[in-house]
């Protein structure tokens, strides 16, 4: 009966055990729990686990109980070598040893070992699919003799913390390729916006290099006619002309400037409900003498019944805008501009589209116009910041941009903006 209940408290330990090193991904922590665990069927011992480096050629101590500090801060049973001592021989021939007398063992550190009190000691190999890990001393401060069945017990404990340090070290090594992933991934971003700032600086230098080149040119120009007494009312209608030119190309510079403020600044949303016909109203009110002296037609309809939109304004208006004004730039004498808003085929968005009958943008673009500082217009004509602009602006409102295109036949973006909340059915003004 004493048998088969040391059986039974044995199978017990091992399911407890078993169950705390699954319980947490701290080997330390799971270590000490699963010592407390074996010393519940072995009072008045001291155990030590010690786990293998990945080189295979140290073992450091990881957990312990019962020793003394003056036994167990000596430095040879904080970390051994593999072969040295009994420890470090149970790792290198992968099997286990048990010494019942200390006084007969061959151990070149029996003296500490006898000076602690420690009397008999098992010395099991750690092991996990077939490769050392570690090993696990417990040792006896008693005349108490190893069974062979305890020893048993002993192995398939030494079992379970074999794949513990296992999954520990797969553990570890997971996180440090994740670290190394991360660092790896943070240096791209920064070699990324080293890249992106140095086509910043070389796109806006080249845009803004052009109009303050002729500025001067002009400036020299002038000057070097008031030195020479040519300015004359013969030559009124010249300088009209060069300080008018000036006048363009330094507002030119200023629309470049204004354009990448757009891009770079990220202020704070001023959020209300807005109804999209009157988005589309203000805004074609800013263009329609634009499209009136460069003769292109412009058409707008709404569904009637649309809901409001949750949305900051200003910022909303300025990205129809300068949809807008894209459609106008590529279209010539007679095109046709649509704005329309209708209910978007997802539940809860309504969609804004803005068409034009220009010059279409061919197929092999289409993925790049969203980039900033990608552009097909002419050379200064703009940086490639617009529509980067408008992307920015939408997908911070929580919406969504497309764009479909035909060379030849003209452009297409669509909108999708959500509804205000509780807002999918509101009544608004008839379709214009």
């Amino acid at each position: 009966k004493q048998e088969l209940d040391q059986q039974s408290a044995r199978l017990a330990t091992l399911s407890s055990i078993a169950t705390t090193l699954t319980s947490s991904l701290d080997l330390r922590e799971v270590l000490q729990r699963t010592i407390d665990e074996i010393l519940k069927l072995l009072h008045g011992a001291s155990i030590r686990i010690y786990m293998l480096e990945p080189k295979g050629e140290w073992l450091n101590l990881v957990a312990w109980r019962g020793a003394s500090s003056a036994f167990i801060d000596r430095e040879h049973f904080q970390r051994r070598r593999v072969g040295d001592g009994l420890l470090g021989r149970t790792v290198l021939h992968r099997r286990t040893i048990v010494v019942d007398n200390f006084l007969r063992a061959d151990d070149p550190y029996v003296e500490d070992i006898v000076e602690e009190g420690l009397v008999s000691s098992v010395y099991i190999p750690l092991m996990a699919k077939e490769k050392p890990v570690g090993a696990l001393c417990v040792s006896s401060y008693t005349e108490f003799r190893f069974s062979r069945d305890f020893v048993e017990f002993l192995t398939a404990v030494g079992n379970q913390i074999g794949v513990a340090m296992e999954n520990a070290n797969l553990y570890e090594g997971l996180k440090e390729a994740y670290e190394e992933l991360r660092r790896t991934q943070e240096q791209l971003i920064r070699t990324e916006k080293l890249a992106s700032l140095g086509k910043l600086a070389a796109t806006i230098a080249h845009e803004i290099n052009n109009p303050l080149s002729v500025v001067l040119t002009y400036t020299k120009l002038m000057k070097n006619m008031l030195q020479r007494g040519a300015f004359t009312p013969k030559r009124l209608s010249d300088i009209s002309r060069f300080l008018g030119t000036m006048e363009s190309e330094t507002a030119r510079c200023g629309e470049i400037v204004r354009n990448l403020l757009a891009f770079a600044r990220h202020s704070t949303l001023n959020m209300a409900e807005h109804r999209v016909e009157e988005i589309i109203q203000r805004t074609v009110a800013l263009i329609a003498h634009d499209l009136e002296m460069k003769e292109m037609r412009l058409r707008c309809f709404w569904e009637p019944g649309l809901p409001p939109v949750k949305c900051d304004f200003r910022q909303i208006q300025q990205a129809i805008l300068n949809l807008m004004m894209n459609g106008v730039e590529a279209m010539g004498k007679g095109g046709l501009l649509t704005v329309e808003a209708r209910m978007d085929p997802r539940e809860g968005f309504v969609q804004l589209s803005v068409s034009d009958t220009g010059c279409g943008i061919p197929e092999e673009n289409l993925s790049q116009i969203f980039e900033p500082f990608f552009t097909t217009k002419e050379e200064a004509k703009g940086v490639g910041l617009g529509l980067a602009v408008v992307y920015g602006i939408i997908t911070r409102h929580g919406g969504s941009i497309e764009v479909e295109s035909r060379v030849g036949e003209g452009t297409t973006f669509r909108i999708s903006l959500p509804c205000a909340s509780g807002q999918q059915g509101a009544l608004s003004s008839n379709g214009n």
